[in-house]
């Protein structure tokens, strides 16, 4: 399994992004309970959210985030996806 820091930097309709959130949400609780999704959540500037996803490979992740409500609903303005090999903390 591979993990990955994912950012995402919201566009600019936050009425949109707003009225999508809950569904974003409940897709979110999907994939923590799935063990898909290990952490994630907004800035407090509220320009933006990171999250931390453990899935087999790049192409999986791929998948999940074209699935997300807030990438079907067109609300996000950019993601920037990491591969990040964790050594330390208590996920180790």
């Amino acid at each position: 399994m591979a993990r990955f820091v994912v950012e995402l930097v919201y566009g600019p309709d936050e009425e949109k992004r707003l009225a999508v959130r809950p569904e974003h949400r409940e897709y979110s609780r999907g994939l923590a309970d799935k063990g898909v999704l290990l952490a994630g959540g907004p800035y407090t500037d509220g320009e933006g959210a990171q999250l931390i996803y453990e899935v087999a490979d790049e192409a999986e992740l791929n998948e999940v985030l074209a699935a997300d409500p807030y990438t079907t609903a067109g609300v996000i303005a950019s993601t920037t996806i990491r591969q990040w090999e964790v050594v330390t903390g208590s996920w180790v």
